[in-house]
């Protein structure tokens, strides 16, 4: 090798001297700056770790946001379609309420005209009654007595019934006669 230009201590040295230097490279330099290049790609991956969960969290919370948000529409539909619902259905009872209300008066008003007609007819028959006995005392030329009054007021009372195709009761006047 001395031929190569070589020299073989020499050749030895160098390569003690280089795997010294290997060595203590290997250890003081390569293995921190390894020990930091995995520190870094482990905080880099939990940092993007981090950034994926977030970004699920984000997009659960969108989806949890839309959902309720759907909900709270529906309820609010379903709310806007009861009350309107509850709305018919209170104008129906109103409505039926006032018709009762309005059947109620216009019978109470009928019983009240026949109230009323039941009482002119009693007063007409009983003027009639009254004039009656004022002209057949004036025909007879004399009093009668109560009972010859009653008796004839009676006839004359069922003459008119008969001549009359509706009856009414006729309160005041004595074995319930009828007009």
């Amino acid at each position: 090798m001395d031929k190569l230009g070589i020299s073989i201590g020499y050749l030895i040295s160098q390569i003690v001297n280089f795997t010294l230097l290997a060595v203590i490279l290997y250890s003081l330099l390569y293995k921190p700056v390894l020990r930091m290049l995995r520190e870094r790609q482990n905080r880099i991956a939990k940092s993007l770790a981090d950034v994926d969960a977030a970004r699920e969290s984000a997009s659960k919370a969108q989806q949890e946001y839309e959902r309720r948000i759907a909900e709270a529409q529906r309820k609010a539909q379903e709310i806007i379609g009861q009350s309107a619902q509850q709305g018919e259905q209170v104008a129906v009872e109103i409505r039926a309420e006032a018709q009762r209300d309005a059947n109620a008066i216009r019978e109470r008003a009928r019983q009240d005209a026949a109230e009323e007609k039941a009482r002119i007819l009693a007063e007409v028959q009983n003027q009639i009654a009254s004039l009656s006995v004022l002209a057949a005392e004036r025909v007879l030329g004399q009093s009668m007595d109560d009972t010859l009054q009653r008796k004839l007021i009676n006839q004359s009372l069922l003459e008119l019934s008969a001549a009359q195709p509706r009856r009414t009761a006729v309160p005041g006047v004595p074995n319930g006669s009828q007009s």
